[in-house]
This record gives C-alpha cells, sequence and structure tokens, in this order.
C-alpha cells in the first residue's frame, strides 16, 4: 500500500508514538512534552514508491515522523513499515496496543483518466508484537479505513534481527490482507469509468479479499550518539482479483517495489 505523505507522517506520529516496551530506561529530556510524552527522536528521509496501489509507474516520496515516549517507558526495535502506534500493555517479550496508518488517495490523471478519484485514508485499529527469540519479532496489525475506503485491512510480518556493533540488520516476509470492499474500491472499473478511459480498458467486477506477499529488508548504522542513518527495500506482488484488474493487468504491474532513505535524531540517549 501506498506510503503515507510528508504531512499526514508528521501528524500521525505525533499523536501516535511508537512506545513499545524495552529492556533499556529513557529518560526525558526536558524538551516538549505533550501530555505526559517527551519528544525522543525525529527523522526524515527520502524514497520511491507506485504513484497509486498497482502502478507501474514510480514518484519520489519525502517522509518524516517524530516519536514521543514516556518516563520509565523505552522504544524497542520496529520495522520501517510499522504503523505508527502507541503499545498499552505488556512487556518485551509480548505487547499490544494501538496503530494508525495514512494511505495517500488515488487521483484521475495519467493512465487513471476517467475513473473516479479516491480520497486519503486514516487506518485505524491495533497491533500485536511477539518476540519469541531475542533475534525475531512477529507482527500482526489489524484496522479500519476511514475516509477514502470504509474496509478491514490488515498486515502481519516476521523480522530476524541483526545487531552488530553501530549496525542493526532486519529482513523478513510479510502478508498484507484487505475485504472484498478494499478489492472493489481499488481495482473495480465500472462501465462508466471504462467508456470514460481513453485506453480501451474493459469493465472490471473486482471482488474477494485483498491479498499481496512481499518481502522487506533495512539497515541502520548509528553515526553518533544521536544521529543514526536507515535505509529500507521493500516488495509486494498482487495476486488474485486485484493482479486481474485492468487498472493492473493492462495499465499497470503486479510487482510492487519501494526503497526510502532516512536520517534520524534521537533527543534521549
Amino acid at each position: 500500500m501506498n506510503r503515507v505523505t510528508w504531512a499526514g507522517a508528521l501528524a500521525a506520529s505525533a499523536l501516535l508514538a511508537d512506545c513499545t516496551a524495552s529492556a533499556e530506561e529513557v529518560s526525558p529530556p526536558g524538551g516538549i512534552t505533550v501530555f505526559g510524552w517527551y519528544l525522543s527522536s525525529a527523522r526524515v528521509g527520502a524514497g520511491v514508491e507506485p504513484d497509486y496501489l498497482g502502478s507501474k509507474d514510480y514518484r519520489f516520496a519525502p517522509s518524516g515522523a517524530i516519536s514521543f515516549a514516556r518516563k520509565g517507558s523505552v522504544s524497542t526495535w520496529g520495522a520501517p513499515d510499522d504503523g505508527y502506534s502507541i503499545g498499552l500493555v505488556g512487556n518485551g517479550v509480548l505487547s499490544a496496543g494501538v496503530v494508525t496508518r495514512w494511505v495517500s488517495g488515488r487521483g484521475d490523471d495519467h493512465e487513471l483518466r476517467g475513473l473516479d478519484k479516491i480520497d486519503g485514508t486514516v487506518e485505524a485499529g491495533g497491533f500485536v508484537d511477539l518476540w519469541p527469540a531475542e533475534w525475531l519479532r512477529v507482527r500482526g496489525e489489524v484496522r479500519h479505513g476511514i475516509g477514502g475506503h470504509d474496509s478491514w485491512t490488515g498486515d502481519l510480518g516476521a523480522d530476524a534481527v541483526a545487531r552488530m556493533g553501530s549496525w542493526v540488520l532486519s529482513a523478513g516476509p510479510r502478508l498484507s490482507w484487505a475485504d472484498d470492499r478494499f478489492t472493489r474500491t481499488y481495482f473495480e472499473v465500472t462501465p462508466i469509468e471504462a467508456s470514460r478511459s481513453p485506453f480501451g480498458i474493459q469493465p472490471f467486477a473486482a471482488g474477494g479479499s485483498f491479498w499481496s506477499p512481499g518481502v522487506l529488508a533495512s539497515a541502520e548504522y548509528r553515526v553518533s550518539r544521536d544521529w543514526k542513518v536507515s535505509v529500507f527495500g521493500v516488495y509486494h506482488r498482487l495476486t488474485g482479483d486485484a493482479a486481474d484488474s485492468p487498472l493492473v493487468s493492462n495499465l499497470g504491474s503486479k510487482d510492487q517495489f519501494g526503497a526510502t532513505i532516512s536520517l534520524r535524531y534521537a533527543f534521549v540517549p
């Protein structure tokens, strides 16, 4: 799915920080606070992503985030595709909380001429993190869309995490799911839309759940006590009616790639 926009990332992460429990306590820096939460880090980055879900074309995608932590809490390692979340219960092995994501809207220009626009969507729900071993994290998210789509979505991923000096490396499989309303919203082509399109696409009645397996790999390097540089790449494959839609089979691609490089400053050591 599309990555969050710059403004969406800043707004969402300011409200919902990634603050699940860990083994190293952090202390408030005495700086910016919001309802008892302390500003712990800020991140800026840039990368590429598909123009829309199923597109074969790519766009530049600036990104950014800020994170807050509570006194006595700590930040665990998090994958770069995690939603913005707050851990409410649990410990370093098993934790759960609330999560949100921003999904960019879809326009009606270029190869999408004649199709209806889709507004941006806030997805809100819950997550569970499980560390069955020190080097392995399993995470699941379930969310519901508010705005551009009114659907249930979910993500399941596992990451092997290796800490080697100043480096933290990770890699693992991904599986994205959504209900049939999501499939219809993003991949159906109505007769009216087909008649308006200049590309000769046929009407398509999309149905069934959306399934998209994939893989993600990331690397983070600690430049100094406060600064970190990270890069990640992700791949997803569209399947089922999503892949068979003329928006993908005729105009787009089943193979969806993304990559981002970012710089993070930690206000709390």
